[in-house]
């Protein structure tokens, strides 16, 4: 019996994840060091609240043995820049809405087993290739059931989720994933086509007809439904995210330019047409004139922010629960309260280091389908966030969608981490490059 252990560890610790187990001490630490801080300071009349912490690190446990067992040499370095931003997360839910926690970290366990099933199938890359499509279909259709069939959770006469049952969910997360994949098989299946269309002669060249047309029945279909949702959010994530994909696959700025011209003209006229895009203006222009009706939550959000300062107030030292919903759609201003501008510094690190490791694996890849795949999904949860933290500091107009792997939210985190089990697989499963076979775009611009 001893030997036969023995055989198998020296079989199992060559290829275990020594690197990913290293990086994962630091969360982990971080996790009991806030939740024991949190019950030092909010002591309970049932007793320190402990099972949370410690369903967290078996959590995180499963999901780097799982990454070892079925995704060996998968990239070390995604999954643990994750679970930092989801110990932040899930120590201010813990600390301003602990009636939220233990569905949190359910859903929170769904997406490592997403996370983990994702890197390591095989065939989940080809798959993707070979249905580039059709695959948005299925969420396309989800989104089209949520706007008949929809709920409003929040009770602001958003319809955002679909109910099943007992579970209810929104469909708009998933359909993001979806539609970068998509997005990545037509432009990569139609590359060559877009660099060489010439604007200024499209009265004479005829293919952007048939290369344009049936993306922008797809795209203009799917922003219908969104705008339709009343979800400016969603709506302004999946525009963003087209305009660097096709940047990506094209090197042609002309057509970002469009792009963005496209979609200043879409949002003035939204602005003129519909009143709750009107309000969401006028609150961002002043909301100090309306700072006790519409504008009350982005001023309580702005003082919370200007009482954390440099260091913060410490955790469960702050008052951010004076902002509404600040678990979900301004949790990003908790953290400036309660761990000042040193935190929020280190939250916008951890998106940076996400993105550099992200293109750098994309960068990576032999096939530009698989390149524009994984620059899009890392492009996609770094712009999530920086138009939610945006939106939280009055950079721009709030939009309504969550902080990648801090909010609260059950379709945001399992949406977040099944994105992480795919970049895995891509540095998993995916070719590494060779000069005779890289496809990606050449560095010169043609205009």
């Amino acid at each position: 019996m001893l030997a036969r252990w023995q055989q198998t560890l020296a079989t199992a610790l060559p290829t275990w994840r020594w690197r990913e187990a290293a990086l994962l001490l630091f969360p982990l630490a971080l996790a009991v060091a806030g939740f024991w801080l949190l019950n030092t300071l909010e002591a309970s009349a049932f007793g320190p609240r402990w099972w949370p912490c410690w369903l967290f690190v078996g959590l995180v446990l499963v999901g780097h043995v799982g990454l070892a067992r079925f995704a060996p040499t998968a990239d070390q370095t995604i999954f643990p820049i994750a679970i930092t931003l989801t110990t932040i997360g899930v120590l201010l839910i813990e600390r301003l809405a602990p009636n939220f926690t233990l569905r949190h970290l359910l859903n929170f366990g769904v997406g490592i087993a997403l996370m983990v099933g994702l890197a390591g199938w095989p065939y989940l890359l080809r798959t993707l290739e070979r249905y580039r499509y059709t695959i948005i279909l299925p969420g396309i259709v989800l989104l089209f059931f949520t706007i008949l069939l929809s709920f409003t959770p929040l009770g602001n006469g958003q319809s955002l989720f679909l109910r099943i049952g007992p579970f209810g969910f929104q469909p708009s997360e998933p359909l993001k994933v979806l539609l970068v994949a998509f997005l990545a098989g037509y432009l990569d299946f139609h590359r060559e086509k877009f660099k060489h269309i010439r604007l200024g002669r499209l009265w004479r060249d005829r293919r952007w007809l048939w290369v344009y047309f049936p993306m922008l029945i797809m795209w203009g279909f799917a922003m219908l439904l969104v705008v339709a949702q009343r979800d400016l959010g969603a709506a302004l994530l999946f525009f963003g995210t087209f305009l660097i994909l096709t940047y990506l696959a094209t090197e042609r700025a002309d057509y970002v330019l469009i792009g963005m011209g496209l979609f200043l003209g879409g949002a003035f006229l939204a602005t003129m047409l519909f009143s709750h895009v009107q309000v969401r203006i006028a609150v961002w222009r002043d909301p100090w004139s309306t700072a006790t009706t519409t504008g009350y939550q982005i001023v309580q959000a702005l003082l919370a922010i200007a009482a954390g300062g440099i260091l913060g107030q410490g955790l469960g030292q702050g008052f951010p629960d004076l902002v509404p919903v600040v678990h979900s759609d301004f949790i990003f201003v908790a953290i400036a309260e309660e761990f000042g501008l040193v935190g929020v510094c280190a939250v916008i690190a951890l998106y940076m280091f996400l993105l550099d490791r992200g293109f750098r694996l994309a960068r990576r890849q032999a096939d530009s389908f698989y390149f524009l795949l994984g620059a899009g999904l890392v492009s996609l949860i770094c712009l999530q966030a920086f138009i939610i933290m945006a939106g939280s500091v009055k950079l721009m107009p709030l939009t309504g969608i969550t902080l990648p792997f801090i909010s609260y939210g059950g379709s945001s985190i399992m949406t977040m981490y099944a994105t992480v089990g795919i970049l895995l697989n891509l540095s998993a499963y995916a070719n590494p490059p060779t000069p005779a076979k890289r496809q990606h775009p050449p560095r010169e611009v043609r205009a």
